[in-house]
């Protein structure tokens, strides 16, 4: 999800050959539920939010870093994907 326009998440998609949809929120409803904007709340700040099938946030990365942060990610969805329940992680 980003608040930029859906034709600036294509040009996005398509430089970096990404393989899943993007959603655009440019009235930030969605950024705003979840607390994602940045100092003064001007523009939204990248975070990620893991959901887990019953649609409740398993885990939260609040400020991410690049590096490393598909491998905390993967690491995360296999933890969770192992386990009968689930229970909520924060990094």
């Amino acid at each position: 999800m980003s608040a930029d326009p859906a034709d600036r998440q294509q040009s996005f998609i398509d430089a970096f050959s990404l393989t899943f949809p993007m959603v655009p929120d440019t009235a930030k409803k969605v950024i705003d539920d979840y607390g994602a904007r940045a100092v003064l709340g001007i523009v939204a700040k990248r975070s990620t939010f893991l959901v887990d099938p019953d649609g409740k946030i398993a885990a939260v990365w609040a400020a991410v870093k690049i590096e490393g942060h598909v491998d905390d990610v993967t690491a995360a969805v296999r933890r969770l994907s192992g386990a009968e329940g689930y229970r909520v992680l924060s990094t």
